[in-house]
Protein backbone atom coordinates (compact mmCIF):
# COMPACT_ATOMS: atom_id res chain seq x y z
CA UNK A 1 0.00 0.00 0.00
CA UNK A 2 1.47 3.64 -0.63
CA UNK A 3 1.61 5.82 2.16
CA UNK A 4 -0.11 9.19 1.60
CA UNK A 5 2.63 12.03 1.90
CA UNK A 6 1.35 15.02 3.07
CA UNK A 7 4.20 16.72 4.53
CA UNK A 8 4.66 20.19 5.88
CA UNK A 9 7.55 22.36 6.47
CA UNK A 10 6.45 23.50 10.03
CA UNK A 11 4.62 21.69 12.94
CA UNK A 12 2.24 25.15 13.34
CA UNK A 13 1.28 24.23 10.21
CA UNK A 14 -0.03 21.10 10.28
CA UNK A 15 -2.22 22.30 13.71
CA UNK A 16 -3.34 25.15 11.85
CA UNK A 17 -4.83 22.84 9.48
CA UNK A 18 -6.81 20.93 12.47
CA UNK A 19 -7.61 23.52 13.93
CA UNK A 20 -9.23 25.05 10.64
CA UNK A 21 -10.80 21.85 9.88
CA UNK A 22 -11.90 21.00 12.89
CA UNK A 23 -13.36 24.61 13.08
CA UNK A 24 -15.34 23.92 9.51
CA UNK A 25 -17.10 20.52 10.80
CA UNK A 26 -17.86 21.99 13.94
CA UNK A 27 -20.04 24.84 13.01
CA UNK A 28 -21.39 22.66 10.06
CA UNK A 29 -22.75 20.04 12.40
CA UNK A 30 -24.33 23.07 14.36
CA UNK A 31 -26.51 23.89 11.08
CA UNK A 32 -27.62 20.32 10.57
CA UNK A 33 -28.89 20.12 14.29
CA UNK A 34 -31.51 22.85 13.04
CA UNK A 35 -33.18 20.17 10.99
CA UNK A 36 -34.16 18.34 14.26
CA UNK A 37 -34.71 21.03 16.52
CA UNK A 38 -37.17 22.49 13.77
CA UNK A 39 -39.32 19.31 13.05
CA UNK A 40 -41.58 20.36 15.91
CA UNK A 41 -42.25 23.81 14.09
CA UNK A 42 -42.94 22.18 10.67
CA UNK A 43 -45.71 19.55 12.70
CA UNK A 44 -47.88 22.71 14.20
CA UNK A 45 -47.15 25.89 11.53
CA UNK A 46 -47.25 23.84 8.02
CA UNK A 47 -49.76 20.68 9.69
CA UNK A 48 -46.75 17.61 8.88
CA UNK A 49 -47.85 14.23 10.38
CA UNK A 50 -45.13 11.96 12.05
CA UNK A 51 -44.73 10.00 8.83
CA UNK A 52 -43.91 13.05 6.73
CA UNK A 53 -41.39 14.38 9.47
CA UNK A 54 -39.67 11.32 9.22
CA UNK A 55 -39.36 11.18 5.60
CA UNK A 56 -37.87 14.64 5.63
CA UNK A 57 -35.04 13.38 8.25
CA UNK A 58 -34.54 10.51 5.86
CA UNK A 59 -34.00 12.84 2.51
CA UNK A 60 -31.75 14.78 4.84
CA UNK A 61 -30.02 11.81 5.95
CA UNK A 62 -29.41 10.61 2.38
CA UNK A 63 -28.19 13.45 0.86
CA UNK A 64 -26.11 14.04 3.80
CA UNK A 65 -24.37 10.52 3.51
CA UNK A 66 -24.70 8.83 -0.44
CA UNK A 67 -23.40 11.82 -2.26
CA UNK A 68 -19.82 11.49 -0.20
CA UNK A 69 -17.82 10.12 -2.46
CA UNK A 70 -18.66 12.34 -5.79
CA UNK A 71 -18.14 15.01 -3.61
CA UNK A 72 -15.04 14.06 -1.92
CA UNK A 73 -13.48 13.98 -5.66
CA UNK A 74 -13.94 17.72 -5.91
CA UNK A 75 -11.87 17.86 -3.05
CA UNK A 76 -9.16 15.53 -4.54
CA UNK A 77 -9.49 18.14 -7.43
CA UNK A 78 -9.34 21.17 -6.63
CA UNK A 79 -8.08 20.97 -2.53
CA UNK A 80 -9.68 20.43 0.77
CA UNK A 81 -9.18 24.19 1.98
CA UNK A 82 -12.14 25.61 -0.45
CA UNK A 83 -14.31 22.57 -0.95
CA UNK A 84 -14.39 22.70 3.23
CA UNK A 85 -14.97 26.85 3.44
CA UNK A 86 -17.48 26.28 0.51
CA UNK A 87 -19.54 23.15 2.37
CA UNK A 88 -19.39 25.42 5.58
CA UNK A 89 -21.22 28.32 3.93
CA UNK A 90 -23.48 25.94 1.72
CA UNK A 91 -25.16 24.56 4.96
CA UNK A 92 -24.98 27.90 6.44
CA UNK A 93 -27.55 29.53 3.67
CA UNK A 94 -29.62 26.57 2.95
CA UNK A 95 -30.17 25.58 6.53
CA UNK A 96 -30.50 28.68 8.06
CA UNK A 97 -33.41 29.00 5.81
CA UNK A 98 -35.38 26.47 6.84
CA UNK A 99 -36.57 28.52 10.38
CA UNK A 100 -38.60 30.87 7.87
CA UNK A 101 -39.55 28.08 5.19
CA UNK A 102 -42.48 29.55 3.37
CA UNK A 103 -44.34 26.37 2.47
CA UNK A 104 -44.22 22.37 2.29
CA UNK A 105 -42.20 22.33 -1.25
CA UNK A 106 -40.02 24.74 -0.59
CA UNK A 107 -38.84 23.40 2.71
CA UNK A 108 -38.37 19.78 1.29
CA UNK A 109 -36.36 21.14 -2.07
CA UNK A 110 -34.45 23.00 0.74
CA UNK A 111 -33.95 19.88 2.64
CA UNK A 112 -32.74 17.52 -0.43
CA UNK A 113 -30.17 19.90 -1.35
CA UNK A 114 -28.77 21.13 2.30
CA UNK A 115 -27.54 18.02 3.01
CA UNK A 116 -24.65 18.39 0.32
CA UNK A 117 -22.72 20.67 2.60
CA UNK A 118 -22.66 17.58 5.08
CA UNK A 119 -21.49 15.36 2.35
CA UNK A 120 -18.80 17.50 1.45
CA UNK A 121 -17.42 18.69 4.56
CA UNK A 122 -16.85 14.96 5.85
CA UNK A 123 -14.39 13.72 3.15
CA UNK A 124 -12.49 17.16 2.97
CA UNK A 125 -12.25 18.61 6.55
CA UNK A 126 -10.96 15.17 7.39
CA UNK A 127 -7.86 15.51 4.85
CA UNK A 128 -7.52 18.81 5.87
CA UNK A 129 -6.93 17.87 9.41
CA UNK A 130 -4.71 15.49 8.61
CA UNK A 131 -2.14 17.28 6.35
CA UNK A 132 1.12 17.97 8.29
CA UNK A 133 0.58 15.95 10.70
CA UNK A 134 2.21 12.68 11.48
CA UNK A 135 -0.44 11.16 14.22
CA UNK A 136 -3.58 11.08 11.09
CA UNK A 137 -5.99 8.94 13.74
CA UNK A 138 -6.09 11.68 16.22
CA UNK A 139 -6.34 14.47 14.06
CA UNK A 140 -9.62 12.54 12.58
CA UNK A 141 -11.05 11.73 16.02
CA UNK A 142 -10.55 15.62 16.78
CA UNK A 143 -12.03 16.48 13.42
CA UNK A 144 -15.24 13.68 14.17
CA UNK A 145 -15.24 15.34 17.91
CA UNK A 146 -15.73 18.65 16.66
CA UNK A 147 -18.67 17.83 14.73
CA UNK A 148 -20.36 16.15 18.14
CA UNK A 149 -19.91 19.30 19.80
CA UNK A 150 -21.24 21.18 16.92
CA UNK A 151 -24.49 19.16 16.76
CA UNK A 152 -24.94 18.90 20.43
CA UNK A 153 -24.72 23.23 20.52
CA UNK A 154 -26.76 23.49 17.57
CA UNK A 155 -30.55 24.06 18.92
CA UNK A 156 -29.71 25.90 21.72
CA UNK A 157 -27.75 28.26 19.03
CA UNK A 158 -31.02 27.99 17.19
CA UNK A 159 -33.21 28.79 20.42
CA UNK A 160 -31.32 31.71 21.29
CA UNK A 161 -31.38 33.54 17.98
CA UNK A 162 -35.09 32.79 17.43
CA UNK A 163 -35.57 35.11 21.16
CA UNK A 164 -33.60 37.58 20.04
CA UNK A 165 -33.24 38.14 16.21
CA UNK A 166 -36.60 38.76 15.25
CA UNK A 167 -37.01 39.70 11.43
CA UNK A 168 -33.31 39.64 10.99
CA UNK A 169 -33.21 35.67 11.92
CA UNK A 170 -31.98 34.08 8.99
CA UNK A 171 -29.29 36.93 8.71
CA UNK A 172 -28.35 36.46 12.32
CA UNK A 173 -28.13 32.39 11.64
CA UNK A 174 -25.86 33.05 8.69
CA UNK A 175 -23.34 34.85 9.95
CA UNK A 176 -21.34 31.76 12.13
CA UNK A 177 -21.17 30.47 8.73
CA UNK A 178 -20.26 33.03 6.97
CA UNK A 179 -17.43 33.81 9.58
CA UNK A 180 -16.34 30.34 9.69
CA UNK A 181 -15.83 30.04 5.92
CA UNK A 182 -13.45 33.34 5.52
CA UNK A 183 -11.60 32.30 8.78
CA UNK A 184 -10.78 28.80 6.69
CA UNK A 185 -9.78 30.70 3.62
CA UNK A 186 -7.86 33.51 5.18
CA UNK A 187 -6.02 31.86 7.91
CA UNK A 188 -5.13 28.12 5.27
CA UNK A 189 -1.55 27.96 4.99
CA UNK A 190 -0.48 29.32 1.32
CA UNK A 191 -0.38 26.30 -1.07
CA UNK A 192 -1.75 23.85 1.24
CA UNK A 193 -4.65 22.97 -0.84
CA UNK A 194 -1.67 22.18 -4.20
CA UNK A 195 -4.62 21.46 -6.44
CA UNK A 196 -2.77 21.41 -9.51
CA UNK A 197 -0.42 18.58 -8.36
CA UNK A 198 -2.96 16.24 -7.52
CA UNK A 199 -5.91 17.27 -10.76
CA UNK A 200 -4.40 14.73 -13.11
CA UNK A 201 -4.84 11.83 -11.24
CA UNK A 202 -8.29 12.46 -10.37
CA UNK A 203 -10.07 13.38 -13.34
CA UNK A 204 -12.35 11.11 -13.18
CA UNK A 205 -13.69 8.08 -10.17
CA UNK A 206 -11.69 5.61 -9.30
CA UNK A 207 -14.54 3.01 -9.62
CA UNK A 208 -12.07 0.32 -8.30
CA UNK A 209 -12.06 2.11 -5.00
CA UNK A 210 -15.73 0.02 -4.61
CA UNK A 211 -14.47 -3.57 -5.13
CA UNK A 212 -10.97 -2.92 -3.97
CA UNK A 213 -9.86 -2.71 -0.26
CA UNK A 214 -11.43 0.75 0.55
CA UNK A 215 -14.54 -0.49 -0.73
CA UNK A 216 -14.24 -3.49 2.38
CA UNK A 217 -13.26 -0.98 4.58
CA UNK A 218 -16.16 0.74 3.86
CA UNK A 219 -18.07 -1.84 4.41
CA UNK A 220 -16.76 -2.97 7.78
CA UNK A 221 -17.47 1.06 8.54
CA UNK A 222 -20.96 0.04 8.40
CA UNK A 223 -20.96 -2.91 10.72
CA UNK A 224 -19.16 -0.58 12.94
CA UNK A 225 -21.83 2.03 12.47
CA UNK A 226 -25.00 0.03 12.78
CA UNK A 227 -24.90 -0.46 16.64
CA UNK A 228 -24.93 3.34 16.93
CA UNK A 229 -27.66 3.97 14.49
CA UNK A 230 -29.66 1.44 16.74
CA UNK A 231 -28.23 2.99 20.40
CA UNK A 232 -29.67 6.55 18.92
CA UNK A 233 -33.24 5.22 16.86
CA UNK A 234 -34.07 2.06 18.74
CA UNK A 235 -32.61 2.01 22.42
CA UNK A 236 -35.33 4.97 24.04
CA UNK A 237 -37.74 2.74 22.11
CA UNK A 238 -36.45 -0.10 24.18
CA UNK A 239 -36.21 1.57 27.50
CA UNK A 240 -39.89 2.42 27.24
CA UNK A 241 -40.98 -0.69 26.21
CA UNK A 242 -38.94 -2.86 28.68
CA UNK A 243 -39.03 -0.26 31.66
CA UNK A 244 -41.94 1.28 31.27
CA UNK A 245 -40.27 4.87 31.20
CA UNK A 246 -42.28 7.53 28.91
CA UNK A 247 -41.12 9.62 26.24
CA UNK A 248 -40.66 12.55 28.68
CA UNK A 249 -38.52 10.29 31.31
CA UNK A 250 -34.99 12.25 32.04
CA UNK A 251 -33.18 8.98 31.55
CA UNK A 252 -34.10 8.87 27.41
CA UNK A 253 -32.29 12.04 27.26
CA UNK A 254 -29.45 11.70 29.54
CA UNK A 255 -29.02 8.51 28.02
CA UNK A 256 -28.32 9.98 24.49
CA UNK A 257 -26.07 12.56 25.43
CA UNK A 258 -24.45 10.24 28.00
CA UNK A 259 -23.46 7.86 24.94
CA UNK A 260 -22.76 11.14 22.22
CA UNK A 261 -20.54 12.37 24.51
CA UNK A 262 -18.95 9.34 25.21
CA UNK A 263 -17.97 8.87 21.51
CA UNK A 264 -16.39 11.86 21.02
CA UNK A 265 -14.14 11.17 23.95
CA UNK A 266 -13.54 7.27 22.86
CA UNK A 267 -12.54 8.69 19.25
CA UNK A 268 -10.08 11.05 20.87
CA UNK A 269 -8.61 8.08 23.18
CA UNK A 270 -8.24 6.15 20.42
CA UNK A 271 -6.74 8.88 18.50
CA UNK A 272 -3.77 9.27 20.68
CA UNK A 273 -3.34 5.33 21.49
CA UNK A 274 -3.39 5.00 17.33
CA UNK A 275 0.26 6.59 17.53
CA UNK A 276 1.65 3.98 19.97
CA UNK A 277 -0.21 0.86 19.25
CA UNK A 278 -0.60 -0.63 16.13
CA UNK A 279 -3.34 0.59 14.53
CA UNK A 280 -4.85 -2.66 13.47
CA UNK A 281 -5.02 -4.82 16.47
CA UNK A 282 -6.27 -1.64 18.01
CA UNK A 283 -9.01 -1.38 16.04
CA UNK A 284 -9.88 -4.97 16.44
CA UNK A 285 -10.14 -4.78 20.08
CA UNK A 286 -12.60 -1.77 20.39
CA UNK A 287 -15.07 -3.10 17.72
CA UNK A 288 -14.85 -6.50 19.51
CA UNK A 289 -15.19 -4.76 23.13
CA UNK A 290 -17.94 -2.90 22.39
CA UNK A 291 -19.88 -5.90 21.79
CA UNK A 292 -20.32 -6.71 25.23
CA UNK A 293 -21.01 -3.23 26.34
CA UNK A 294 -23.59 -3.15 23.74
CA UNK A 295 -24.88 -6.44 25.17
CA UNK A 296 -24.75 -4.77 28.60
CA UNK A 297 -27.57 -2.10 28.07
CA UNK A 298 -29.92 -4.90 27.06
CA UNK A 299 -30.11 -6.20 31.16
CA UNK A 300 -29.65 -3.03 32.85
CA UNK A 301 -31.58 -0.66 34.26
CA UNK A 302 -31.68 2.96 32.56
CA UNK A 303 -31.62 4.23 36.06
CA UNK A 304 -28.63 2.42 38.07
CA UNK A 305 -24.83 3.47 38.19
CA UNK A 306 -23.70 0.08 36.51
CA UNK A 307 -26.02 0.96 33.19
CA UNK A 308 -24.34 5.00 33.37
CA UNK A 309 -20.98 2.98 33.04
CA UNK A 310 -21.57 0.35 30.84
CA UNK A 311 -23.43 2.88 28.38
CA UNK A 312 -20.39 5.41 28.75
CA UNK A 313 -18.12 2.27 27.42
CA UNK A 314 -20.02 1.33 24.60
CA UNK A 315 -19.97 5.10 23.59
CA UNK A 316 -16.70 5.56 24.06
CA UNK A 317 -16.00 1.85 22.01
CA UNK A 318 -18.79 2.91 19.36
CA UNK A 319 -16.95 5.60 17.51
CA UNK A 320 -13.47 4.40 18.56
CA UNK A 321 -12.79 2.65 15.20
CA UNK A 322 -13.97 5.49 12.68
CA UNK A 323 -10.61 7.48 12.47
CA UNK A 324 -8.67 4.48 12.12
CA UNK A 325 -11.24 3.32 9.58
CA UNK A 326 -11.34 6.58 7.55
CA UNK A 327 -6.68 6.93 8.01
CA UNK A 328 -6.69 3.33 6.21
CA UNK A 329 -8.95 4.28 3.58
CA UNK A 330 -7.17 7.30 2.96
CA UNK A 331 -3.91 5.83 2.95
CA UNK A 332 -5.15 2.83 0.67
CA UNK A 333 -6.00 5.55 -1.88
CA UNK A 334 -3.09 7.85 -2.77
CA UNK A 335 -4.20 9.74 -4.96
CA UNK A 336 -7.95 9.71 -4.07
CA UNK A 337 -8.16 10.41 -0.41
CA UNK A 338 -10.81 12.30 0.39
CA UNK A 339 -12.87 10.01 -2.24
CA UNK A 340 -12.02 7.33 0.19
CA UNK A 341 -12.94 9.24 3.36
CA UNK A 342 -16.55 10.09 1.09
CA UNK A 343 -17.13 6.85 1.39
CA UNK A 344 -16.22 5.71 4.63
CA UNK A 345 -18.34 8.58 5.90
CA UNK A 346 -20.79 8.72 3.66
CA UNK A 347 -21.78 5.18 2.24
CA UNK A 348 -20.88 2.83 5.37
CA UNK A 349 -23.66 5.56 7.07
CA UNK A 350 -26.25 5.09 4.55
CA UNK A 351 -25.23 1.46 4.54
CA UNK A 352 -25.83 1.00 8.13
CA UNK A 353 -29.23 2.87 8.11
CA UNK A 354 -30.48 0.41 5.37
CA UNK A 355 -29.32 -2.12 7.60
CA UNK A 356 -31.27 -0.51 10.44
CA UNK A 357 -34.38 -0.38 8.26
CA UNK A 358 -33.99 -4.42 8.31
CA UNK A 359 -33.62 -4.25 12.06
CA UNK A 360 -36.49 -1.86 12.55
CA UNK A 361 -38.53 -4.43 10.13
CA UNK A 362 -37.56 -7.35 13.02
CA UNK A 363 -38.41 -5.87 16.13
CA UNK A 364 -41.80 -6.13 15.02
CA UNK A 365 -41.80 -9.75 14.04
CA UNK A 366 -39.46 -11.17 16.66
CA UNK A 367 -39.33 -8.20 19.75
CA UNK A 368 -36.89 -5.38 20.30
CA UNK A 369 -33.79 -7.10 22.85
CA UNK A 370 -33.62 -9.42 19.68
CA UNK A 371 -33.41 -7.37 17.00
CA UNK A 372 -31.12 -4.99 18.75
CA UNK A 373 -28.97 -7.88 19.86
CA UNK A 374 -28.50 -8.61 16.03
CA UNK A 375 -27.09 -5.18 15.43
CA UNK A 376 -24.93 -5.17 18.70
CA UNK A 377 -22.96 -8.32 16.77
CA UNK A 378 -22.25 -6.14 14.05
CA UNK A 379 -18.84 -4.87 15.57
CA UNK A 380 -17.31 -8.54 15.61
CA UNK A 381 -18.26 -8.68 11.43
CA UNK A 382 -16.38 -5.29 11.19
CA UNK A 383 -13.19 -6.39 13.47
CA UNK A 384 -13.11 -9.41 11.40
CA UNK A 385 -13.59 -7.75 7.54
CA UNK A 386 -10.91 -4.79 9.71
CA UNK A 387 -8.21 -7.24 10.21
CA UNK A 388 -8.56 -9.08 6.41
CA UNK A 389 -7.67 -5.77 5.13
CA UNK A 390 -5.73 -4.38 6.99
CA UNK A 391 -3.39 -7.42 6.88
CA UNK A 392 -2.81 -6.33 3.47
CA UNK A 393 -0.24 -3.49 4.44
CA UNK A 394 3.03 -4.69 3.86
CA UNK A 395 5.47 -4.31 6.95
CA UNK A 396 7.30 -1.41 6.86
CA UNK A 397 11.06 -1.93 7.07
CA UNK A 398 13.05 -0.57 10.48
CA UNK A 399 13.65 2.77 10.28
CA UNK A 400 17.87 3.85 11.78
CA UNK A 401 18.44 5.22 14.68
CA UNK A 402 19.63 9.00 12.88
CA UNK A 403 16.18 8.51 10.78
CA UNK A 404 13.78 8.17 14.02
CA UNK A 405 15.37 10.70 15.91
CA UNK A 406 15.02 13.26 12.22
CA UNK A 407 11.50 12.29 12.27
CA UNK A 408 10.62 12.98 15.75
CA UNK A 409 12.33 16.12 15.75
CA UNK A 410 10.59 16.99 13.00
CA UNK A 411 7.14 15.94 14.42
CA UNK A 412 7.91 17.62 17.41
CA UNK A 413 8.64 21.20 15.80
CA UNK A 414 12.45 20.93 16.85
CA UNK A 415 13.46 21.88 13.91
CA UNK A 416 16.73 20.30 13.45
CA UNK A 417 18.06 21.82 10.34
CA UNK A 418 20.71 18.73 9.38
CA UNK A 419 17.91 16.36 8.77
CA UNK A 420 15.25 19.16 6.93
CA UNK A 421 16.86 17.69 3.26
CA UNK A 422 17.31 14.06 4.61
CA UNK A 423 13.67 13.16 5.61
CA UNK A 424 9.71 13.77 5.42
CA UNK A 425 6.83 12.52 7.69
CA UNK A 426 4.11 10.66 5.90
CA UNK A 427 0.83 11.20 7.37
CA UNK A 428 1.02 8.34 9.20
CA UNK A 429 4.05 9.10 10.73
CA UNK A 430 6.01 6.27 8.90
CA UNK A 431 9.75 8.46 7.89
CA UNK A 432 10.47 8.08 4.84
CA UNK A 433 13.68 9.15 2.83
CA UNK A 434 13.15 11.84 0.47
Amino acid sequence: MADLTLAASRSDTGRRHLVLGTLGHTVNDAYTAFLPALLPMFHFQLGLDETTLAGLVAIFALSASLPGPLLGRLSDRFGEVSVTAASVLFSAVLLSLLAVVPSVQVLFVLVAIAGFGSAAIHPAGSMLVRRGTSRPELAVALFAAGGMLGYAAGPSLLAAARDLAGPALPLVLLLPGVLAAATILTFAPRGGDRPESRSAGVRRFEWNLIVGPVGLITLAAAFAFLPVTAVLNGLPLFLMERHGLSDTHPSIASTLSTFSLAAAVGGVGVGVLAVRLSRKWLLVAVLTGSVPAFFGLLSLSPETTSFTYVLSAAGALSCAATPILVVAAQDFAPRSGATASGMVFGIGSALAGLMYFGIGALQVEVGMSPALSLAFIAPALSAALSLFVLNRIPSVAVTSVTETLCACAAASGIGIVPCAPACTLSCNGVSRNA
